[in-house]
């Protein structure tokens, strides 16, 4: 064989080997591609399903339990408007019943609103970033203030909205739980077509760039909520100078489907 057909076979071979790379390459591409984008609709369908679950939930608490307690509030007071007399020692009972009942109410409210906050359907976010921020003071010695804009319209499509609630509610949850913090605050920044929320508090920190502090539970559940609103997560955090989380999603503004859910407030 001559040199210049050696020299054909040879740049053949490697433009075979060229297109066979590229191929792999460019399989490859395509299938880390698809790959995330399966667990992109997993992990969302796995969200909507705790959702649901959540919702269903919350409405057995409203229309099951709190109505029971109410039947049960009502009885009593039947039964004492009946009674011809009654003891100094029987009314101070009665009305201990009463009151840990009319508690009792209260907490169920309070957790059916934690389930499915109703109000992100009806007034949007910032109405239920305000009432999460007023419902963390009324319950714990934490203050959360809050830095909302004056909106008229709901900010956010309700996806995206209960995406940015539950990652704020995460967060404040890490907050009264770990943060041994005694301020708060809940800031949202609008802008041409970005929605930026940030939640600082100023309890002991912790080294942010250590990824086994990074990597817990609660903030991948919150990294992997704002990829789903097409938006980012980011946290900043030192031992001593408290926490600093922030998230951005694009506002796509939709109209909501009317709900035929119970209002659960």
């Amino acid at each position: 064989m001559s040199g210049g057909n050696l020299l054909t076979v040879y740049i053949a071979a490697v433009l075979a080997i060229v297109v066979i790379v590229s191929a792999l390459g460019a399989a490859l591409v395509i299938y880390q591609r698809r790959f995330l984008a399966l667990h992109r609709d997993y992990t969302r369908k796995l969200i909507a399903a705790h959702e649901e679950e959540r919702a269903y939930v919350a409405r057995e608490v409203h229309d099951d339990a709190l109505q029971r307690v109410a039947l049960i509030q009502h009885d009593i007071g039947d039964w004492i408007d009946a009674r011809q007399e009654m003891s100094p020692q029987d009314r101070v009972t009665t009305q201990a019943f009463r009151d840990e009942l009319a508690d009792l109410g209260v907490m169920l409210r309070r957790v059916a609103h934690r389930l499915h906050p109703a109000i992100i359907e009806q007034g949007g976010l910032l109405p239920a970033l305000q009432q999460l921020a007023d419902d963390t003071n009324r319950i714990t010695s934490i203050d959360v203030t809050t830095r909302l804009p004056q909106a008229a319209e709901k900010v956010l499509d309700r996806e995206r909205s209960l995406i940015v609630f539950r990652i704020a509610q995460e967060a404040i949850r890490n907050v009264t739980k770990h943060a041994r913090a005694t301020k708060a605050e809940i800031a949202v920044e609008l802008s041409p077509g970005t929605l930026v929320m940030t939640l600082a508090d100023n309890g002991t920190g912790f080294d942010s760039g250590d990824a086994s502090k990074a990597a817990g539970l609660g903030m991948i559940s919150m990294s992997e909520r704002a990829r789903l609103a097409e938006g980012t997560f980011a946290v900043w955090s030192k031992p001593g100078e408290g926490t600093t989380i922030r998230v951005t999603v694009p506002v796509t503004p939709q109209p909501d489907a009317p709900s035929d859910r119970t209002d659960l407030r």
